[in-house]
């Protein structure tokens, strides 16, 4: 669990944000689905785009398997909607040295933290041989080759529906209270006596931020955390992308979330390769035990195979689940 301190002045100071690259990076972030079958819709787009434009950097960091992505590729809104170009330039002009420590721990991890290094692509060694600099002056021009080809065009209707969900998110407060929406934006993300708990394999506890960000996404069904979890330089607040409400144009038919449910799609989905019950565990910030138990249900309804290899036990999609995951909408 990961504990963040509310007092007054973080609680005054929590807020709504519109952020045009934090959408992006939430777009970027379906090409670590890549390997199920099918690529349609922006999942299929957004790999055309990096494709076809030769956006290697973006490619590197985002068709792996990192822990941890640097969070300087989302820099910190400072208004309710800050512009396209004011966040290129805070990319491209990012702190060096907070640089130097986000990348060192994309490649290192984070051993208290449970976050895993990993060895970093060719392509991204040789473009940090020319430096911080040159580096995230690269990152902010791919960002920007990205947005004008795969964003920009649907940007209006994504921009409306983060709107509607601020509005709701506005409404649920003025009933409720700031603490009671909090609550309500994610299952990981848990309210009790001043305290904002995260289920997450982070451990440890967070105080003395200033205030709290809270960006809706698009794109994920899942929490998206941008926080220091270990002192780092140039310190950010704690900032959130948590999914947007359904639009109304995808109520009337169930999705295969609304079918098996959040977590247990969430699971499925990413057995498209074989993995271990704790693979999973880690991949999803799930409790084992949880993991074991929606496996269970998984593979008693035929949708999961499991196979053991020694000690270990391995689970992966069956044929009829490939099916189910690939189907767009349920009649």
């Amino acid at each position: 669990m990961l504990h963040l301190d509310m007092d007054r002045a973080v609680l005054a100071n929590t807020r709504f944000a519109i952020s045009p690259l934090s959408t992006a990076i939430g777009a970027l972030r379906l090409l670590r689905d890549d390997g199920r079958p099918g690529g349609g819709g922006w999942r299929g787009r957004v790999r055309e785009t990096v494709r076809d434009r030769k956006l290697v950097l973006l490619g590197s960091l985002f068709g792996g398997s990192w822990d941890y992505v640097p969070d300087f590729l989302t820099p910190q809104p400072q208004a309710p909607e800050n512009g396209l170009q004011e966040e290129l330039h805070a990319v491209a002009t990012t702190d060096c040295a907070r640089l130097r420590w986000e990348l060192q721990v994309m490649a290192q991890g984070v051993g208290e933290e449970r976050l895993a290094g990993r060895v970093v692509p060719v392509v991204l060694r040789d473009a940090l041989e020319r430096g911080e600099r040159d580096f995230a002056e690269r990152m902010a021009a791919e960002l920007h080759r990205l947005w004008d080809t795969a964003l920009a065009p649907q940007w209006t209707a994504l921009r409306t529906r983060m709107e509607e969900d601020i509005t709701h998110r506005a409404q649920t407060s003025a009933r409720h209270g700031l603490s009671g929406m909090l609550a309500t934006l994610h299952p990981r993300m848990l309210w009790n006596d001043d305290r904002l708990t995260l289920v997450s394999r982070l451990r440890g506890r967070i105080s003395g931020n200033t205030g709290l960000i809270l960006t809706p996404s698009a794109f994920t069904t899942d929490l998206r955390m941008v926080i220091d979890s270990v002192p780092g330089p140039a310190d950010r607040q704690p900032m959130f992308a948590y999914p947007c409400r359904p639009g109304p144009q995808t109520r009337p038919r169930p999705t295969v979330h609304a079918l098996l449910g959040a977590t247990r799609a969430r699971l499925l989905s990413d057995l498209h390769t074989p993995r271990t019950t704790a693979e999973l565990s880690e991949r999803h910030f799930l409790a084992t035990s949880t993991v074991s138990y929606h496996l269970g249900i998984l593979h008693r309804t035929g949708l999961v195979t499991r196979t053991r290899a020694g000690q270990h036990v391995r689970y992966q999609q069956t044929r009829r689940a490939t099916d189910l995951l690939a189907a767009p909408r349920l009649p």
